[in-house]
């Protein structure tokens, strides 16, 4: 059975990162906390569009079940677009600009593989209904696994994402 790509969940990631200050307050998060920005608009397009709160438990088999294809696929995927980033004396600019933008599509590709995994996920899990969570981030996405407390500039990333997300509620 084939993934719907173009699904619901994907037209939200885009409408969500392109909101003002999201890119910046999810790239934030991602390099502090190494958070996984596609578990999180996977949560709060449950939240904003379905009115699911995904409770702890769901939370951990949704992110177990996207662990693997995170770290066989779009972690490395990353990691080499990231590298090709800084000009080379071995590689005129340009032409290293092509390969990286081929990697940085395929990236892009992996997470909306990604997306359109737990969107269908989702549906499977079947709790949607009224979301009696008024904060769109659960305790759990939020807990930092070492225990420190969450840097500052953390917490206005995910200031940045709460206000955009409760806008965003249907």
């Amino acid at each position: 059975m084939a993934l719907d790509l173009e699904n619901p969940a994907w037209a939200f990631a885009l409408d969500f990162y392109g909101r003002p200050g999201v890119a910046e307050a999810c790239l934030t998060l991602q390099d502090r906390l190494d958070a996984d920005i596609v578990e999180l608009v996977i949560v709060l397009y449950a939240w904003s569009m379905l009115g699911m709160s995904l409770c702890e438990a769901e939370g951990a088999e949704l992110r177990a079940e996207m662990q693997g294809w995170r770290e066989m696929t779009v972690l490395p995927l990353r990691h080499i677009r990231r590298a090709l980033k800084p000009p080379r004396s071995d590689m005129p600019y340009v032409t290293k600009e092509i390969l990286r933008d081929q990697v940085k599509r395929a990236e892009l590709l992996a997470e909306q593989m990604q997306i359109a995994w737990a969107e269908a996920w989702l549906t499977h899990i079947g709790t949607t209904g009224s979301s009696t969570d008024l904060y769109p981030v659960p305790a759990w996405f939020l807990a930092i696994p070492n225990g420190d407390p969450m840097p500052e500039s953390c917490t206005q990333a995910f200031a940045v994402i709460v206000q955009t997300a409760i806008g965003m509620k249907q």
